[in-house]
């Protein structure tokens, strides 16, 4: 079976980092090719996190996906792909699959505003910190509420890299769940 897992970024969070890093390679070890996608240095070091900021950064970083790293594939030549995104890459990941017309799993890690209205269309998971700057936990809650088999984990007082500052060993078991999660649904 060909399988394809492409890799969404955020801001600076590359692909590079844990929580990407590691879901991708467990993606590897299930037998997946693995397409880690770049925006581009002047996107992954952007310093404006606000909404309205990010809106022309999230559209920028989509144009370059499409044109230049995701163009020339064959997605008829996989039959199981998955999507696995960060920050502004689970909304960039859910347009792609929107404008592709592809039906992928998603795994959207700390999901921003802008993501929340495709949480009911697409077939997948997120994870989310609970004192995630870039999103309110009353936001976050909803989701939850709503969409309750969609969530592949909630972490308590956790940040935009569902870490708490200070309890490093903490923050690699969060990374581990991440994980694992994802490694189940592959």
């Amino acid at each position: 079976m060909k399988k394809l897992a492409v890799i969404f970024p955020g801001v600076g969070y590359t692909c590079t980092k844990p929580l990407l890093y590691y879901t991708a390679s467990v993606a590897r070890d299930a037998g997946y090719r693995v397409l880690q996608l770049d925006y581009g240095d002047d996107i992954h070091t952007f310093k404006g996190r606000k909404e309205a900021e990010l809106i022309p950064v999230i559209e920028l970083a989509k144009t370059r996906v499409l044109e230049n790293q995701l163009k020339n594939i064959d997605w008829s030549h996989y039959e199981k792909i998955v999507f696995i995104s960060k920050s502004i890459g689970t909304v960039i990941a859910c347009d792609v699959e929107k404008y592709l017309g592809l039906k992928v799993k998603q795994f959207l890690i700390t999901p921003i505003p802008a993501t929340m209205p495709y949480l009911g269309k697409v077939n997948g998971l997120f994870f989310s910190g609970t004192a995630d700057p870039y999103i309110s936990s009353k936001k976050v809650a909803k989701a939850v509420k709503r969409y309750p088999k969609k969530v592949g984990g909630i972490f308590e007082g956790c940040n935009h890299s569902l870490e708490h500052p200070g309890h490093t060993v903490e923050n690699l078991k969060n990374v581990k769940a991440v994980v694992k999660t994802i490694k189940k649904e592959l």
